[in-house]
């Protein structure tokens, strides 16, 4: 990921100060909801007078989009990966998009649409990652990975969506259950000749363990 950038062009220099100010920011942001994130409360937060702030950034529009653009990289999917491992390697990094960057604070703002700018920024930053989970499943599908009446639009929401409604339901997301969401998945993608299919040695959940995918009782 490249430097975050103001406003006015100028890079996030990443010094201590500016690191508090933007580590405050995130942490409101996650807890709190955008419209929480203001120079008075990342002050207070931070600890870093409001005047500091202001001689970084003109106001809490720009704080709030530096602070975002700081930790959402652009999707770059690792070298060599099978196609099933595109999907989880994805998979994964929505997840932690959804808990480490936006968190619940995050995530409710833009369901109510809280803050419309804040709404608008996140959903740019979604693009490319939208486009690319829509070129591993169509990829898939012209390639006879994936079945040809496979709903590319749905899938892709399966995809982006389930790491939203498992966080806002338990409050965080496991690796195991990433992989319970990749099991699912592939149920709907391989095709149904049995010429695919998902991994047997794993447990019922994809994880591994046995015993990990039959937790239903986990209260919401």
């Amino acid at each position: 990921m490249g430097s975050a950038m103001t406003e006015s062009g100028a890079p996030l220099r990443g010094s201590s100060k500016e690191q508090q100010i933007v580590d405050a920011a995130l942490e409101i942001l996650r807890d709190r909801g955008p419209a929480s994130v203001n120079i008075e409360s990342v002050s207070a937060v931070s600890g870093v007078a409001k005047s500091t702030i202001y001689r970084r950034f003109s106001n809490r529009d720009e704080l709030l989009s530096v602070a975002v653009a700081s930790v959402a990289a652009a999707p770059e999917l690792p070298a060599g990966l099978d196609i099933v491992e595109e999907l989880r390697w994805v998979t994964l990094q929505c997840r932690d998009g959804v808990e480490h960057i936006l968190g619940l604070g995050g995530v409710t703002g833009v369901l109510v649409d809280q803050d419309p700018r804040f709404s608008t920024t996140i959903r740019s930053m979604l693009l490319p990652w939208v486009a690319l989970v829509r070129d591993i499943l169509v990829r898939g599908v012209a390639t006879g990975r994936f079945r040809s009446d496979v709903d590319i639009e749905v899938a892709l929401n399966f995809v982006l969506g389930a790491s939203i409604g498992e966080f806002l339901r338990a409050g965080t997301a496991s690796d195991a259950w990433t992989d319970r969401v990749l099991r699912m998945l592939l149920v709907m993608l391989l095709p149904s000749d049995g010429s695919e299919r998902p991994d047997s040695s794993a447990g019922p959940d994809g994880s591994g363990h046995p015993d990990a995918g039959n937790d239903v009782t986990r209260s919401a």
